[in-house]
């Protein structure tokens, strides 16, 4: 007998790309960065069993790697009320002083923001903190 998400399962194993592609895609060609999509990251670090994590897109400065991850609130919870999983995704990023910021689509959605502007903006934001010394 298959359980009740075996469609799921199943479409996932056929999937040649992520099911929140066509997201990253309006992100990566509208927001006047070059992003870089599902880059394998490893860390000793990272809570993971394989010590990797793959952020949704990622942008190379000078001297760090800038990781954006899109999350849902079916998915990943409410930013500030994040999920388990997401917490300990957020948490590795933050143990091993991995610049990155999450944007939510539903509160964009609610706060009628434009997603690739915020990410610029919030690139550039990241940048300005890892000049300063936040990151290290």
């Amino acid at each position: 007998m298959k359980g009740n998400k075996s469609f799921i399962h199943s479409a996932t194993k056929k999937a040649i790309r992520n099911h929140d592609a066509p997201k990253l895609d309006y992100i990566q060609t509208n927001s006047q960065l070059k992003w870089f999509r599902e880059i394998p990251v490893f860390h000793k670090d990272f809570s993971t069993q394989n010590h990797m994590r793959i952020p949704d897109l990622a942008a190379q400065t000078k001297s760090k790697w800038i990781i954006l991850e899109h999350d849902t609130s079916n998915l990943h919870g409410e930013l500030g009320f994040e999920r388990e999983k997401t917490l300990r995704r957020n948490e590795d990023y933050a143990r091993t002083k991995m610049p990155f910021f999450v944007i939510n689509q539903e509160l964009c959605k609610v706060l009628c923001l434009d997603q690739a502007k915020l990410s610029t903006y919030l690139y550039y934001h990241t940048l300005s903190q890892i000049n300063c010394g936040v990151w290290e």
